[in-house]
């Protein structure tokens, strides 16, 4: 009878895991910028950051982004110019009716994502390798949320979008750069650990009482409150349907199938803009499947699955 017992529950563990599998994602697979020059913002990622094109799937590939990639294995950096996309139908026409917000150095922190660090083994020789490019750092010196006592710096990427460089000894990367954290400003810590737990089933390696450090899709994520971050709370912007800021605009996560994820967050009583779609370009279908949700604080995110494709891009472009 304890066999038996022991057998049952072992399987019932199996199961346990294999459903937790069937809605966790593969992986976080695009960080998606929208920028004002999107050959520009190409050519400072090919340039600083040793990025490399990648190659779309040759059926129906879109022609208004690029995917570039930093470190093997990992997400790539999606670039885009702001819409309307030649080929693409939006569902809601008011999509790109929104008031433009100029990139300035000046514009206040909004909830969200607020910055892509990456990776490096030296900061000092980084720092000084890309001031000779012509980057300018806002702070050589900066102090992480999450680990003030790392050394770390702070630059002006394109359309002055914060981009922050960590030291790690151990980095055992293959190139000179790879992508460390994603950082998040929140409004409620709590709803955005749920957040990403439920939806996206990450998990909490490390917290505070205004900062948390998840691991999400094989990612580094720090989410942090205004005063985790020491803003000033009531000079965060909120993300508003009615104004465009270039910038990160949404994540994307791959699966094998969107499907158990998507009627999993369904369930929790989760919102979602899109419910899983087959995407058109040019009235053909895609490999792309896609539905959308957001965060807590309004960041649009993704959830799909490309035919064809279950690990990070490894096809270059220029091969």
């Amino acid at each position: 009878m304890k066999k038996l017992f022991y057998t049952i529950f072992a399987a019932l563990l199996a199961f346990g895991a294999a459903a937790q599998d069937d809605i966790a994602p593969i992986m976080l697979d695009d960080i998606h910028y929208y920028m004002s020059d999107r050959d520009s913002t190409n050519r400072f990622f090919i340039k600083h950051f040793g990025a490399r094109p990648m190659a779309q799937q040759p059926i129906n590939p879109f022609q208004f982004i690029d995917f570039l990639l930093v470190r093997p294995g990992q997400s790539t950096i999606n670039v885009s110019s702001r819409g309307p996309f030649p080929g693409m139908r939006v569902r809601d026409p008011k999509r790109w009716n929104r008031t433009q917000i100029e990139p300035s150095p000046d514009l206040p922190p909004m909830y969200g994502m607020y910055w892509l660090a990456f990776s490096t083994k030296n900061l000092k020789k980084a720092i000084a390798k890309l001031k000779k490019g012509g980057i300018v750092f806002i702070n050589e010196n900066f102090k992480l949320p999450a680990e003030p006592s790392a050394k770390a710096a702070v630059l002006w990427g394109p359309d002055y979008n914060r981009i922050v460089i960590v030291e790690r000894k151990n980095d055992s990367g293959i190139t000179p750069f790879g992508i460390d954290h994603l950082q998040y400003i929140v409004e409620d810590l709590e709803a955005n650990i749920k957040f990403f737990s439920e939806v996206y089933q990450g998990k909490v390696i490390n917290r505070s009482e205004q900062v948390a450090t998840m691991l999400v899709g094989g990612h580094t994520f720090v989410l942090a409150t205004p005063e985790g971050m020491g803003l000033d709370r009531s000079k965060v912007a909120r993300r508003s349907p009615d104004f465009f800021r270039y910038g990160i605009d949404h994540l994307g996560f791959m699966y094998k199938d969107i499907r158990p994820a998507f009627e999993n967050a369904k369930a929790k009583g989760y919102f979602f803009a899109l419910d899983p779609t087959r995407m058109q370009y040019y009235d053909a279908p895609t490999v792309y499947t896609f539905a959308i949700t957001s965060t807590p604080d309004g960041m649009q995110m993704e959830m799909y699955q490309e035919d064809g494709r279950t690990t990070a891009r490894t096809r270059y472009l220029d091969r």
